[in-house]
């Protein structure tokens, strides 16, 4: 087979689904040799993402979630000629053909909570307007879709009805996010010496950070020497530092950049516990890291996060700020419990392989080209 995988999500900033599109490609690269594949890459990311002579890299001048390639992509897919083309992000190019065309769902955030996707209002319309219905669209278009949750799969088959047979999960995997790239797996300076709850991921609204350090400010009365580190991408800062200070824990709440793979690692070892209280997730991949280094787990019983972290995990209500401080509570004093998720978080997360991913990815090109 002549397999075309559109992997334009992986960047030099790393996000959730880069992420997946990086370690999805490298572990479909070690299980196959034999299909012949054509790979596209942002021309803009320094280095093919494989080396293998199956493996064709093609570099494309722009994102797979611009408007040129919305309107123009289909002028670098279709002269490929592939019996397979896999968009790794959930909007197809505007004519794009191949023999079978397969999508990744990530999630229905831009559907079902426009008004919280992102931090500036335009941006939220913008979603809804314009890219809810497009995410309709290619679903409706590919020959099958896989999602990354059931949750995801259910929330798509009940907006979009059609066979269930043609939508596919197939859950994320982990690997230990220090594992290959040789990052020194060391504290940022900023929270040695302190005992730390540790979040990841950026300031969209939906991220729920504001109700976790409103949360955070209930809990820090009784624990002063207890800190929150908050780290990852966004334009949220400036406004939930205001809060902060607002609440008067601004000394006890550390607001970093953008961390490496080993500050991440370091941090969820080194952790009391790690918060993720999404309001929603398609999947909600740093709570299975967070899980895989042994660290206890606070998430949400929202969306695919209840599916993903099991009985592992403490489960809160992300909407309910006494909720989520109550779970808090609960980590923060009872020691035994934090070692039992711990020890139950390694289990949970060593049933979620990249390698496995990609089986049930090569799986499916299988099944769809003999149709």
């Amino acid at each position: 087979m002549r397999i075309c995988i559109d992997a334009r999500e992986i960047r030099n900033v790393e996000t959730g689904v880069g992420r997946y599109a990086f370690s999805l490609v490298r572990e479909i690269a070690r299980l196959d040799r034999h299909n012949e594949y054509l790979l596209l890459r942002r021309a803009t990311y320094p280095r093919p993402i494989v080396f293998q002579p199956n493996f064709t890299d093609i570099a494309v001048p722009f994102g797979i979630s611009t408007v040129r390639n919305l309107l123009g992509g289909a002028r670098v897919v279709n002269p490929l000629r592939a019996d397979i083309y896999h968009c790794l992000f959930h909007l197809l190019p505007l004519g794009v053909r191949a023999r079978r065309i397969v999508l990744t769902l990530h999630d229905l955030i831009w559907i079902n909570y426009p008004d919280i996707a992102y931090e500036a209002r335009w941006r939220g319309w913008m979603a809804r307007r314009f890219a809810g219905p497009w995410i309709g669209s290619s679903v409706r278009k590919a020959h099958h879709v896989i999602t990354v949750s059931e949750t995801t799969r259910r929330d798509a088959l009940a907006r979009y009805p059609g066979p269930p047979s043609r939508f596919t999960v197939i859950h994320h995997g982990s690997d230990g996010t220090c594992a290959d790239n040789g990052d020194s797996c060391e504290l940022p300076e900023v929270c040695r010496g302190r005992r730390f709850i540790f979040s990841l991921g950026n300031t969209k609204p939906y991220k729920n950070i504001r109700r976790l350090i409103e949360a955070f400010g209930r809990v820090s009365k009784q624990c002063p020497d207890l800190s929150l580190l908050i780290s990852g991408r966004g334009d949220g800062y400036a406004t939930l530092a205001e809060l902060t200070r607002n609440l008067g824990i601004a000394r006890n709440v550390i607001f970093t950049e953008q961390l490496s793979d080993g500050q991440v690692r370091a941090c969820f070892e080194e952790a009391v516990f790690f918060a993720f209280p999404s309001i929603a997730e398609g999947f909600g991949l740093p709570v299975i890291e967070a899980m895989a280094s042994g660290c206890p787990v606070l998430t949400s019983n929202a969306s695919s996060l209840s599916e993903i972290s099991g009985d592992a995990a403490v489960l809160v209500d992300p909407m309910d700020v006494g909720s989520i401080a109550d779970g808090m509570t609960r980590l923060i004093r009872d020691e035994a419990l934090r070692e039992r998720l711990a020890a139950s978080g390694r289990r949970r997360a060593a049933g979620f392989s990249w390698q496995d991913c990609a089986r049930k990815t090569i799986g499916v090109y299988n099944e769809i080209s003999s149709v």
